[in-house]
């Protein structure tokens, strides 16, 4: 399993560079877009997420974008629809919105400089870092393995409510339902946003 998993990451990453994929939340309670407005790296991936499962129809529809980009005009409902993932191929602020709820419920994305090349394999696996399954109730899983390292989990007022080390998983079940941030204190400083059910 470990070899197949290696093999699938090393496909993976020689058909990309070191993307990073940025999380917007799909509100219902508020019909809002939470971190709405951002800003990426030409290649970054844009995945936008139920933060709690829609109770009507929205959309992820492009306003706005850059000239030659490819729009976008998603369809937003459940329980089929559980992620929408984008990838701007151009430069420049590409605006959306939900078409039943806009202007109230929009958001932007500014997409700056140039995709950076891979530098080496330990480069490649930082950016590859994923946690599962996310929302959770109990545990968070990692895609990389023996992945051992110290870990800080913060509320969204920046509050520090868990610490601890990895040791492949972490054990969540202890924090109330709600949006956090897991901190990974590694190579590099690696931030994750999660929601606890």
């Amino acid at each position: 399993m470990k070899k197949i998993f290696i093999t699938l990451s090393i496909i993976i990453s020689s058909f990309t560079s070191n993307a990073t994929i940025h999380v917007v939340y799909v509100w219902d309670g508020y019909f809002q877009f939470l971190d709405a407005d951002i800003t990426i790296q030409l290649g970054d991936t844009v995945q936008w997420l139920p933060l709690d499962v829609p109770a009507m129809v929205h959309t992820i529809t492009s306003t706005n974008i850059p000239s030659g980009a490819a729009t976008f005009d998603q369809i937003w409902q459940a329980p089929a629809d559980t992620f929408f993932q984008y990838v701007p191929q151009i430069a420049g602020l590409y605006e959306y919105e939900c078409t039943p709820h806009a202007p109230n419920m929009g958001g932007s994305i500014n997409v700056i400089g140039g995709v950076t090349g891979i530098t080496n394999a330990a480069s490649i696996e930082s950016n590859m870092l994923i946690i599962y399954p996310n929302p959770t109730t109990d545990f968070i899983h990692f895609t990389e393995s023996s992945f051992v390292y110290p870990y800080k989990i913060s509320n969204p007022m920046g509050k520090l409510v868990l610490s601890g080390t990895t040791n492949d998983i972490v054990n969540v079940s202890t924090l109330s339902n709600g949006i956090y941030n897991i901190q990974i204190v590694g190579d590099k400083p690696r931030i994750i946003k999660f929601i606890k059910q």
